[in-house]
């Protein structure tokens, strides 16, 4: 029986290689040309029109339509998972949070890896600010509190939403940075701990900073400290935790844009080139201080470091409190 030689099959393949090469050029210098599919990991509401801005917008710097298809579910597992194998390449991108982070780890088989996306640009940050009832804590700020906290071992105690809420993933991290000793407090919801942390049923928690402004309109709730960089527009008294001596506890939450990994560098650098134009315009700064989003300063490389770094301390995170995985 006459076998086809393995020079002859790699011949074959090269030539079938070189046929096809001129349409991926021509695919990739035409891209794109059809619409595309924004996936987002959130469901439907008050937010979802922040999100068809940016879809708009970046519609509007690419001449194609792009529209939002929300995916919620497992946390944004569903989302993750369906960009991450979508075809044609291009044509479907992903609007994550933390959660890409997040979900990684929450997961046995979260079905991706963070590595298996790369970022086209960023929203925005929010920040978190930690916050305490001064009439429940003899403190004035974040240095008194953990003193008070060394003084009084086991007495310090913090509002928690569950064991894998970012509030209380931020509280465990800040015990062990501080090398003090806090008892988590479970609620089911924010409104439910917010009255109980007027009642001074708890000491302190972390909330978003639009949050914290109206609980600080109440003269016993203080902010002890801020997520971020540099201090908050909306906080500006409130020093942040860089400042105060610990650099680990800047995690915010994100929001941001993303594609796949193995996506043509061509394909790539026309969606990063869009999105940096979009969010040039006047209109998008407005919009986002709208929805308690600050701009990110950095480049997309400085913005996956600072993912990596993210899943770095949450993974230790998850070993040392042995958080549950679905």
């Amino acid at each position: 029986m006459h076998r086809t030689s393995p020079f002859a099959i790699a011949f074959i393949a090269l030539i079938v290689f070189m046929a096809a090469l001129p349409q991926v050029v021509r695919a990739q210098q035409d891209y794109p040309n059809k619409p595309i599919r924004m996936v987002t990991m959130f469901s439907e509401s008050a937010n979802s029109n922040r999100y068809r801005f940016v879809a708009a917008k970046l519609g509007e710097q690419l001449g194609v339509i792009v529209v939002i298809d929300a995916k919620a579910g497992g946390g944004g597992v569903i989302a993750l998972r369906d960009v991450y194998r979508a075809q044609p390449m291009g044509y479907s991108l992903l609007l994550a949070n933390n959660n890409l982070v997040g979900n990684a780890f929450a997961y046995k088989e979260p079905g991706y890896r963070i590595e298996d996306y790369t970022p086209v640009g960023v929203m925005g940050l929010s920040p978190y600010a930690m916050v305490m009832n001064a009439s429940a804590v003899p403190a004035k700020n974040l240095t008194e509190f953990v003193a008070w906290a060394k003084a009084n071992p086991g007495k310090a105690n913090f509002g928690s939403l569950g064991p894998a809420a970012g509030s209380n993933i931020s509280a465990e991290r800040f015990k062990l940075m501080a090398g003090i000793n806090m008892t988590g407090v479970p609620y089911k919801g924010g409104d439910q701990m917010a009255l109980a942390m007027l009642a001074g049923d708890i000491h302190v928690t972390w909330i978003s900073l639009n949050s914290a402004r109206a609980r600080m309109q109440n003269k016993q709730i203080i902010g002890l400290a801020s997520t971020g960089e540099d201090r908050s527009p909306l906080l500006p008294q409130v020093p942040t935790f860089r400042e105060m001596g610990y650099p680990d506890m800047d995690t915010a939450t994100w929001y941001a844009t993303f594609a796949p990994a193995t996506m043509p560098a061509a394909m790539l650098t026309k969606l990063r080139g869009a999105f940096a134009a979009a969010s040039a315009v006047p209109e998008w700064k407005t919009v986002m201080e709208q929805n308690e989003l600050e701009p990110y300063k950095g480049t997309n490389e400085q913005f996956m470091a600072m993912v990596r770094k993210e899943a770095t301390l949450l993974g230790a995170d998850y070993q040392r409190l042995k958080l549950p995985q679905e």
